[in-house]
C-alpha cells in the first residue's frame, strides 16, 4: 500500500480484512527529497498497526521506486527505512540526529 503520502485514516478500510492477510506498507515518500527520520518511519508503522491491528504489517517499503531521486537521497531514505524498522522492533537504540 502506498501510504507515506496518504492520510493515515485511509488504512482503516483494511481493518476488516481477514486477520491472516498481512500488508506491505509504504512508509517512505518518494515524491519528496526530504529524508525521513528513523522516528518518522517507526511512528508510521506504529500508526498503521494501531489502525489495522498488531502484526498485520508484514513488509515495509517505499511508496514506489526511487528513479526520480538523486542517488544520495534514495540511499538516505533506505537507511532511514531500515533504522526506523529496527527502532520500531526494538532492535536498536534511537540513532543520533
Amino acid at each position: 500500500m502506498e501510504c507515506a503520502h496518504r492520510p493515515p485514516g485511509e488504512l482503516a478500510v483494511f481493518k476488516e480484512l481477514e486477520e491472516r492477510i498481512g500488508m506491505g506498507l509504504g512508509v517512505v515518500d518518494v515524491k519528496s527529497t526530504v529524508v525521513e527520520t528513523a522516528d518518522d518511519i517507526a511512528r508510521a508503522i506504529e500508526r498503521a498497526e494501531q489502525t489495522i491491528g498488531r502484526g498485520r504489517v508484514k513488509y515495509i517499503h517505499p511508496d514506489c521506486g526511487f528513479w526520480m531521486l538523486k542517488r544520495n537521497i534514495a540511499d538516505g531514505k533506505i537507511r532511514a527505512l531500515v533504522a526506523g524498522r529496527d527502532l520500531y522492533e526494538g532492535r536498536k537504540t534511537k540513532p543520533p540526529g
